[in-house]
């Protein structure tokens, strides 16, 4: 009998697109012999819809289209969906095994959907909701990066009250790591926001183009020579790392465009570096996951000081786009990356249900606890 998978996709994140394109590479490359797939989109609006022809690219490039609104219940401990404001077909009233979420962004892959499938008690293939928010946040998993002995960039994080309250004693802070900086919203991710400043009037510039993305912003300082590399990290019995892949940009850093639309960046998989460089960032990318215990597959990305010889690390994925399959290409496919996310996410709900989560008590007919 075929499990019942329900891939969720989209999302109120600047990354709403990008996820749709991860979720319909994914379903071209789900064994649909092994797996019933049920297509949730989730509106920028936060709306769950499920709908036909939701494994086309075509569907979404319409303003309109065909769909059923929905919310998810738990019916005899397993997980199902009803319709909201109309009757839903048989066809999608059926229990749901597992959920794989390929989502991206603030909103919905810091760790909210991990708390409400939790709270749902169903398995799910991703990071608990505490290591996807730690990821999400740049200026926590710096923290945490540095009191773990790893290294990052140079920073220095303020909030918008911070900056209301003395924009100079900010300013004076930033021009402490000295220019080119490069300045980006603390929960985004896929470099939108981002802007780079080579003077203090760019800084200001990039200092309110940031804001109007989060209300927290991290200032750091920006390598002048360098080499950006990439590893993603499995979940299975233990953790499986991939290729290190080198991403070579003519930007000044790797913008929105050249992840999505390679107009002006490429990709050497695996990387052309020496062993020991090569060795380090498997180091790091086996004890990151050691530390934080992630779950499904992650993605590392580095950035390796050419002049100083340094390699730091400079954001973690906890839902990479396209799932990182690329990076195991010459090791699993990506059918076979997918079949391991589910039944590991199976495995972890199998281990979680065996946990005590209540106790038997007489402590609510015990009068003489309450406060009159």
């Amino acid at each position: 009998m075929k499990k019942r998978v329900a891939i969720i996709f989209g999302g109120n994140s600047v990354e709403h697109e990008i996820s749709i394109l991860s979720w319909i590479q994914a379903y071209h490359a789900i064994n649909k012999d092994k797996y019933e797939v049920l297509e949730v989109y989730m509106t920028k609006d936060g709306h769950f819809w499920v709908g036909p022809d939701f494994s086309k690219l075509t569907t979404f490039q319409k303003s309109n289209f065909k769909h059923y609104e929905i919310t998810f219940y738990n019916h005899k401990n397993k997980l199902r969906v009803k319709g909201i404001t109309k009757f839903l077909p048989l066809k999608y009233r059926k229990d749901i095994d597992v959920v794989l979420p390929i989502v991206h962004g603030k909103n919905v892959e810091d760790g909210s959907l991990a708390g409400y499938f939790n709270i749902l008690n169903v398995a799910f293939a991703s990071s608990e909701v505490l290591t996807a928010a730690i990821f999400q946040n740049k200026y926590i998993a710096k923290q945490l990066l540095d009191l773990n002995k790893i290294n990052v960039v140079p920073y220095y994080y303020f909030n918008l009250n911070d900056y209301k309250k003395d924009v100079f004693a900010v300013l004076e802070n930033c021009l402490g790591l000295g220019f080119p900086m490069i300045i980006k919203p603390v929960s985004l991710g896929s470099s939108v926001g981002i802007k780079i400043a080579k003077n203090q009037d760019e800084l200001i510039e990039a200092l309110n183009y940031c804001s109007k993305y989060d209300d927290e912003i991290i200032v750091e300082k920006k390598l002048e020579h360098y080499q950006e590399f990439n590893q993603a990290v499995l979940e299975k019995e233990d953790y499986v790392l991939s290729n290190i892949e080198e991403v070579k940009t003519s930007n000044s850093f790797l913008t929105f465009t050249d992840k999505y639309m390679n107009e002006t960046s490429s990709r050497e998989i695996p990387a052309n570096i020496d062993e020991s460089l090569a060795d380090e960032i498997s180091y790091n990318s086996q004890r990151i996951a050691t530390i934080f215990n992630p779950r499904g597959v992650i993605r590392i990305d580095y950035l390796y000081d050419t002049n100083e010889k340094i390699l730091y690390v400079n954001e973690i994925n906890s839902i990479p786009g396209s799932l990182s399959f690329y990076l195991y290409e010459d090791k699993i496919s990506y059918s076979e990356l997918i079949d391991l996310l589910i039944n590991q996410a199976i495995k972890n709900k199998y281990i979680k249900d065996q946990k005590l989560n209540s106790f038997k008590t007489n402590v609510l007919s015990n009068a003489k606890i309450l406060k009159k």
